[in-house]
């Protein structure tokens, strides 16, 4: 009955103007072209909500323009452009001057962008010379990339190396992003594997790599876990050695949880970086436990797994005016928002944002009724919101 009323939610939204979407994902299914990225309501300023507190009334949403489907950002060391991703395949390059409108990587002959699946995250080496893509390739299955970008911006398409692939049990629950340490060291996070109440129970299991952050070696594609009991981490901020992952949860729940002192975490050495294989379960100590999906949130799901370790989130929300289907998320660094958490809801259309230290945190509510945020995503120190409807918005103030 609830996955019904969720379905139910999702279709009035399709109703009023948002792209359909495969419940509970943050991406649509939908593939239409859009116009010129360059051309489209560049400029436009989206108002806030009414605040009690002065300090948020500047914060507004202008935006850049327009792309299809994009889903991730990011900047690369000594390069001002940014550099944006489209879940079907392709990355723009942006500057002043616009979007190029033509890619810098096309890669959608390795990848079907539908559904929760595509080119999906991006990030780049501390050098930038080097660019890393996470996407499902033509059987569905996890890749991570690594191809080389010169310095003008321009990638080698025929450098494109494969680091690991992960399986995919289900079409849904692909995560997506990546994120490079300052050591080098890619952070990827996975989602359960997919369809619904983590059936395979693979969140919690220390022999599968989903559910899971991974750590990848890009020199050789070896991985270690450095946490685990995740559902759908569909996107990531690193910052100041605090990894936050913004958890789309099942039935009731929306989650935010942190994983903190990141780079002194060794984690657990996985067996196989192809996707079999075990981990070394007498190191299980060293992984942290999200919980997923012997709890959501805080309230117990699955009875028949086990979480004594359980992390709670740092923060939930449950379903209802507020949404279902959590858009994390990244640290503001400058303006009014400075050093606190911005996310939004990709069914309700809001954005929030919440003090990155404190016991009870408290949402404070920015913007209403956007159109299909996807994705809330750092770059250049820059924050950006992306619309699976195609808008991008910058966050001013």
């Amino acid at each position: 009955m609830r996955r019904m009323a969720l379905a139910l939610l999702l279709a009035v939204l399709a109703a009023c103007g948002a792209q359909r979407v495969d419940a509970p994902s943050p991406l649509a299914d939908d593939n239409s072209a859009t116009e010129d990225p360059a051309a489209q309501g560049q400029g436009k300023t989206v108002q806030p909500v009414a605040s009690d507190d002065p300090e948020f009334a500047t914060v507004s949403l202008i935006e850049l323009g327009s792309l299809d489907q994009p889903v991730d950002a990011a900047a690369r060391s000594g390069d001002d452009a940014i550099y944006f991703v489209s879940v079907t395949g392709t990355i723009h390059r942006f500057t002043s001057a616009g979007f190029n409108t033509t890619p810098v990587l096309d890669i959608s002959d390795l990848t079907n962008g539908n559904g929760e699946r595509g080119l999906l995250g991006l990030a780049f080496s501390n050098d930038g010379t080097t660019a890393y893509v996470n996407y499902t390739n033509l059987d569905g299955h996890n890749t991570i990339a690594s191809v080389a970008v010169d310095p003008s911006g321009t990638f080698d398409r025929g450098s494109l190396r494969t680091l690991l692939v992960i399986d995919q049990p289900f079409r849904n629950h692909n995560a997506g992003d990546i994120v490079v340490e300052p050591g080098g060291m890619l952070l990827v996070p996975m989602g359960d594997g997919g369809s619904a109440d983590d059936p395979q129970r693979l969140s919690l299991d220390d022999k599968s790599m989903l559910g899971k952050v991974l750590r990848v070696d890009p020199r050789d594609g070896t991985v270690r876990v450095l946490a685990k009991g995740l559902r759908n981490p569909w996107r990531i901020d690193l910052f100041e050695d605090r990894l936050w992952l913004a958890d789309v949860g099942q039935n009731q729940w929306e989650e935010v949880s942190v994983l903190d002192d990141v780079s002194r975490r060794v984690g657990v050495a996985f067996g196989n970086a192809t996707g079999g294989g075990a981990a070394d379960a007498s190191a299980a100590a060293d992984i942290v436990d999200f919980g997923w999906s012997a709890y959501e949130a805080n309230m117990q799901f699955n009875d028949d797994q086990s979480s004594p370790r359980h992390t709670p989130p740092y923060l939930a929300y449950e379903h209802g005016e507020n949404g279902c289907s959590v858009s994390g998320g990244a640290v503001a660094t400058s303006g009014s928002l400075r050093g606190r958490y911005v996310f939004a809801d990709y069914c309700s259309g809001r954005l929030w944002s919440v003090p990155t230290n404190a016991p009870s945190p408290s949402m404070q509510l920015h913007f209403v009724d956007l159109d299909a945020p996807a994705a809330v995503v750092r770059a250049n120190g820059d924050v950006f919101v992306l619309s699976l409807g195609g808008t991008i918005w910058r966050l001013n103030g």
